[in-house]
């Protein structure tokens, strides 16, 4: 019998989202955490036996890859005054701003813009509950854990950036028992889509809100981080990504757990979680084949304005993409009143600000599925080492999690670091080959074929 378990988990590309769990008729699926720190749903096949195959359905990745193009067309190519955008899909604007107010706009992790909206939402009762998340009461399932929010201070408690993966299946069987509750919910792309597949969630969840996203990491990466700070992960209060620097540039903000004991150490965006995101180490396999930068399945999509002229507004500034009409009257209503400090900003460079994930996931997704690219695609080829690189990043991504269960977890960092030596030595080696630009092609591929023995 297919479902998630046989053609997606099977497969690792499970993207933690949860949605098959809530979803599931029967209640035969969970969301537990494999000893590799991938958060991903069991069967209990006793349960399972209607082949209904909903589960799949829903699934993003139901395809073996996530291509967003088809359910945007679907939801969006109708609307008001809609274009389109070749990278971003159909939209009817795209805005760069922040929300009025010093201290609420520190709070957030870049312009504001998602917690504004969402407080628009309740307070002109345009749904009563928001899906939105918080620390875990346990650790069973990972760190943090989604939590229906009907209060604006309920909303400002939860707000900041969470780079971690959270399970919404108990979010999802409220939401379907309840018929007179409306929701808004914000996650990254893969979830956006997984909540728009269904016909029935769309109608009881009228505004979905989606961040940009490049890749993700498993409950690993925030494992190691909290190591590094120095704190004890069974006894965590509080974990912040974007801890602001003060002063700083919007891209220097800082990680840093609490537990039982107070504050650890904050560590540098640019030092240590930089480094793990770029190299993929903990990457979740599924954001290998996502084609979905800018979250196609939401109503609006919101990203860091990482562009020359933002980068040194330290109070950081938001790039959105509006999708549906009626929240893009939201803004211009926010806008006329002074909530929102708001431009009008041409997609190209919506779509420059994020140009490595674009290059990444919608360019060279050829290239990890292995496929030819299509006709009409007009795209850069891969290069050596783009093709090098992703070599590695595959042994990277399964090889770390395997030396932090194993090693790291029980010994410490230096014995994870240890256990990765040769990747490491690797991954230097591949710095000095893209650095030392004069080498001859052919002594590339001679390197590049080295790696490969």
């Amino acid at each position: 019998m297919k479902n998630v378990i046989t053609e997606i988990v099977a497969k690792d590309l499970c993207s933690s989202c949860g949605v098959c769990a809530g979803f599931c008729p029967s209640s035969a699926l969970s969301m537990k955490l494999r000893e590799n720190g991938n958060l991903v749903p069991h069967v209990d096949a006793e349960r399972c036996r209607v082949k209904c195959h909903l589960c799949l359905d829903i699934c993003p990745f139901s395809n073996g890859v996530h291509n967003p193009r088809k359910i945007n067309v679907e939801l969006f190519n109708g609307a008001s005054k809609s274009k389109h955008n070749e990278d971003i899909g159909w939209y009817t604007r795209s805005v760069v701003g922040f929300r009025g107010g010093g201290s609420l706009r520190m709070a957030s992790s870049s312009g504001g813009l998602v917690t504004w909206c969402l407080e628009i939402f309740l307070k002109k009762e345009l749904v009563t509950r928001v899906a939105v998340v918080r620390l875990a009461q346990n650790h069973d399932n990972g760190f943090f854990e989604f939590y229906a929010a009907s209060s604006v201070d309920e909303l400002r408690a939860s707000s900041g950036s969470i780079y971690h993966p959270v399970e919404i299946s108990g979010i999802i069987k409220e939401i379907q028992s309840n018929e007179q509750e409306r929701w808004a919910i914000v996650g990254v792309p893969c979830l956006c889509a997984a909540i728009r597949n269904s016909p029935r969630l769309r109608k009881r969840v009228p505004f979905v809100l989606g961040m940009a996203c490049g890749m993700y990491q498993n409950t690993f990466y925030t494992e190691i981080l909290l190591s590094q700070s120095g704190v004890d992960r069974e006894h965590i209060e509080n974990i912040e990504y974007r801890r602001k620097s003060g002063g700083g540039t919007p891209s220097d903000y800082r990680f840093r757990g609490t537990d039982n004991r107070g504050p650890g150490r904050e560590i540098p965006y640019h030092g240590l979680p930089f480094y793990l995101g770029i190299h993929a180490f903990f990457r979740l396999n599924a954001c290998n084949f996502c084609m979905d930068v800018f979250a196609e399945a939401a109503d609006a999509c919101f990203m860091d304005a990482w562009l020359p002229v933002y980068r040194q507004e330290t109070k950081g500034t938001s790039l959105v993409v509006l999708r549906n009409s009626e929240l893009s009257e939201l803004f211009y209503q926010g806008q006329s009143v002074g909530e929102l400090h708001l431009e009008e900003i041409d997609p190209k460079e919506v779509v420059l600000s994020q140009r490595g994930h674009v290059r990444r996931k919608r360019e060279l997704i050829y290239m990890r599925r292995e496929v030819q690219v299509p006709k009409d695609a007009i795209l850069i080829k891969p290069t050596i080492m783009e093709k090098v690189n992703w070599w590695l990043e595959k042994r990277t991504q399964t090889r770390s999690k395997r030396a932090w269960a194993e090693y790291g977890r029980k010994y410490g960092r230096f014995t994870f670091w240890l256990a990765l030596s040769d990747v490491l030595l690797m991954q230097n080696m591949i710095k000095y080959a893209t650095k030392t630009v004069t080498l001859p092609n052919r002594i590339i591929v001679k390197f590049k074929k080295s790696l490969s023995l």
